[in-house]
């Protein structure tokens, strides 16, 4: 066991680890008791050694390890998933799960303390410390997330699937690493696949990654992330408990967690082969602050369980390995495996893995986390950063640019042929991962632009909505999360088209009357927070209301709030709703106004934008945006 500690432990003692498997425990020593996080992944290193930049090598060697691929190792072929598998599963097959931990102010300890589960005679027992063997139809969104990080280490986390191409995960689990050219997630299998693959089993390349901004390694505070997988998984999705959902919470109320991680506390156990659940009752934030020496964040953190005995007979406790993991409760995401205790010994090596007297398990309370994680469910995403663009086209000619997301200052070419638009809204109606357009053309036709192969087509959505006034792509308004269009009629009406995640819609629905009090309509994403996406109304005098997004999935002018003065956005000749051009999980504003200039309004999160902030000029030569 390899150990770095942000100070030489003077006795035996407790330390909080991340629960990954193949990889190390934890990176924040308590100051009280020693103390330090385990996070709960799978691998044959830690995440958060990788995002320290110190990686301790089977053979006792540190190595620098870059913040953009992760390890100096880096495979680099897409040709295949299975291929890219079948590399790392030869790195788990020849050296086993170790178990390590590491701090960047602390020597590493002699190679001959680390333990590989290879050489180890220990036979696990069949469950999660406590728990009990499962199907993969209890949780079909259960995914297991493969890393190669050298050719003498691999990393495992798990997660869960929110959409057919979005992973959920801990920020440990993806933060410092480069899941594009060096991980691969399998699906739809309850094994854990070893030199073969379950027939069954789904692979998928990861397309991006996105890492909660406000993740802190040194507390797992924020630990919340989201992979875009490089197609669709055809397994059932699961939803994230919404901020609203504070009854998820309630102390006492039974949570299920499910993952790969060890069976029982031994620092040898090299985890299950097969998916495993366990029962946790939710405790309330005192109960969690107490057991847990003043390391639990209450409203970022929960935890849950009974209270573990430190005999793994009569625990029930998730461990290492589970890490980004799901706690379901009522058939919603409510929290993320995070973080727990361990024990040390004097020399640093860590005797028991969890399950230690008196501590719970602590997992990302996901309400808090819901609007920053829709962000990049829905997001808008032409290369691929994680920020949302800009689509400008020219007023002659037909070509087109879009300006890249964080700045909105560069841009690239999108192409010519644009010149029979008049209306330009961007979504991914297919799920994929790959930008699409919802476009109207002069003559009314209303397409649906994707890609296909290696070209965009069009497919026509209607021949006929040359008199609606507003056309809308919001995301998941009724709650499916699958990407839905909105209308605003030429008799007022505001109608909802819920989509069915190919390009198609189910019947229009209505919603309320009233909306020719706006000269335009617009919304991509979340604005105030809640996770549900919201409508924004300009009227012709450059009043901007926002209408909140609700569980019903409705709309009324009767709820809705001013954003600002009443005349805050008069000079505004464009607005457009890309979703989160910053990539802080929140989405935002743009707009160009007549003298030609964009503005980037920052949304806040709660309703409210911050100060506007112009970005570039010129744009008098450009007449649709979106």
């Amino acid at each position: 066991m390899v150990l770095r500690c942000a100070r030489p432990p003077l006795a035996s003692g407790f330390r909080r680890t991340r629960g990954v498997r193949l990889l190390s425990q934890g990176t924040h020593l308590n100051p009280a008791q020693g103390g330090r996080r385990s996070t709960g992944a799978r691998r044959a290193l830690s995440a958060a050694i990788i995002a320290l930049g110190l990686v301790a090598t089977t053979a006792g060697t540190t190595a620098s390890a870059s913040t953009t691929t992760g390890s100096a190792s880096v495979i680099g072929d897409r040709t295949t998933p299975e291929a890219r598998f079948q590399e790392i599963s030869a790195v788990v097959q020849k050296y086993g799960y170790t178990e390590k931990t590491a701090s960047p102010n602390r020597p590493t300890p002699p190679a001959t303390s680390q333990k590989t589960s290879k050489n180890s005679t220990f036979t696990p027992k069949p469950s999660i410390v406590g728990g009990s063997t499962t199907a993969i139809t209890a949780a079909p969104y259960m995914v297991q997330l493969w890393y190669f990080l050298s050719d003498t280490e691999a990393l495992f986390c798990g997660g869960a699937l929110i959409a057919p191409n979005k992973v959920l995960t801990a920020a440990h689990c993806v933060s410092g690493l480069d899941w594009y050219n060096n991980g691969v997630i399998v699906g739809n299998t309850a094994n854990v696949p070893t030199d073969t693959l379950p027939p069954n089993a789904k692979l998928s390349f990861v397309k991006r990654q996105w890492s909660n901004p406000s993740y802190n390694e040194a507390k797992t505070d924020n630990d919340v992330a989201v992979l875009t997988l490089d197609g669709t998984f055809p397994m059932a999705t699961a939803k994230i408990a919404a901020s609203t959902d504070t009854a998820l919470y309630k102390a006492g109320t039974n949570a299920t967690v499910y993952g790969w991680g060890n069976t029982t506390s031994d620092p040898n156990d090299p985890g299950s082969d097969v998916l495993k659940k366990a029962t946790l009752p939710i405790q309330a934030d005192s109960t969690c602050n107490s057991a847990l020496t003043g390391d639990f964040i209450a409203g970022h953190m929960i935890c849950a369980g009974p209270v573990a005995t430190g005999d793994d007979a009569t625990t029930t406790t998730t461990c290492s390995g589970d890490s980004g993991g799901p706690l379901v409760v009522g058939g919603k995401i409510v929290g993320i495996v995070s973080w727990g205790i361990a024990q040390f010994d004097e020399s640093g090596t860590v005797t028991k893995e969890c399950g230690i007297a008196g501590t719970y398990p602590v997992f990302t309370k996901v309400s808090t986390y819901t609007g920053v994680t829709l962000a990049r469910v829905f997001d808008t995403d032409w290369n691929g950063d994680s920020r949302a663009d800009v689509f400008a086209r020219a007023s002659k000619g037909g070509t087109a640019r879009y300006f890249k997301g964080a700045t909105l200052t560069t841009y690239s070419s999108a192409g010519s042929g644009y010149s029979s638009w008049n209306k330009v809204l961007q979504t991914d109606l297919n799920r994929d991962g790959i930008v699409d357009y919802v476009v109207r053309t002069t003559t009314g036709a209303l397409y649906w632009r994707h890609k296909s192969g290696s070209s965009f087509v069009n497919t026509k959505l209607s021949s006929s909505w040359g008199a609606v006034k507003q056309i809308i792509t919001p995301g998941d308004v009724t709650g499916d999360a699958l990407p839905d269009l909105m209308s605003v009629t030429s008799a007022g009406y505001l109608y909802v088209y819920p989509g069915k995640g190919n390009g198609t819609f189910g019947a229009a629905k209505k919603l309320s009357t009233g909306w020719l009090a706006y000269s335009q309509v617009v919304g991509h994403g979340d604005y105030n927070g809640d996770g549900k996406p919201d409508l924004l109304g300009r009227t012709s005098k450059g009043a901007l209301y926002l209408h909140a997004g609700n569980a019903s999935g409705t709309f009324t002018m009767s709820s809705r709030k001013l954003v600002g003065s009443s005349t805050t956005f008069a000079s505004a000749k464009y607005i457009v709703t890309p979703g989160d051009v910053t990539g802080d999980g929140k989405s935002d504003l743009v707009v160009v106004n007549s003298a030609g200039s964009m503005y980037l309004w920052k949304g806040n999160g709660n309703g409210t934008f911050a100060s506007p902030v112009k970005t570039k000029t010129g744009f008098t030569t450009y007449n649709l945006f979106g």
